[in-house]
């Protein structure tokens, strides 16, 4: 997992929900820790910031978890690479 400083990590949620709010991302991911921002994407994407230790538990218990029927895959958010052209 990406680590953001010594003690944050970044993770890239799919396969949300349609219509989901973000405060409602906020909310369901509070219930395994703290989420520091929730930045979310068009096509059932997000990015979830959390304490470190939290990140790592999300990842253990929620991936693959099914939110409203759907499988939610949750991974670790990589940077994006510069492109060589």
């Amino acid at each position: 997992m990406q680590t953001i400083g010594s003690t944050t990590k970044k993770l890239l949620i799919g396969n949300l929900p349609e219509a989901v709010h973000t405060a409602t991302i906020e909310e369901f991911f509070n219930k395994v820790g703290t989420v520091l921002s929730v930045a979310l994407l068009p096509h059932g994407f997000a990015f979830v910031e959390m304490k470190a230790d939290d990140a790592d538990k999300v990842v253990t218990q929620l991936n693959g978890y099914r939110w409203n029927g759907r499988a939610m895959m949750i991974d670790e958010a990589h940077p994006r690479s510069r492109s060589r052209y």
